[in-house]
């Protein structure tokens, strides 16, 4: 599972893009729009930002995981 190192705030689109989930922040945009973005284990349907304290668990679709730790 992709890791990424963040303090305090990242963007929804930017922690999509930094993990490897998707391959641009256009995909990732429409991704979140098309409800198949979730923030553990919830679906997200607007950009905003994700808070990150201790380990934040981010999906792109069903099959693609990856983890942001504080």
């Amino acid at each position: 599972m992709p890791t990424l190192k963040v303090s305090g705030e990242i963007a929804l689109v930017d922690a999509l893009v930094g993990l490897g989930l998707v391959a641009s922040k256009g995909e990732a945009r429409r991704l979140i729009q098309q409800g198949g973005a979730r923030v553990n284990g919830e679906a997200v349907t607007e950009d905003g930002p994700v808070a990150v304290a201790g380990e934040v668990r981010i999906s792109a679709g069903k099959k693609k995981h990856g983890l942001l730790v504080g």
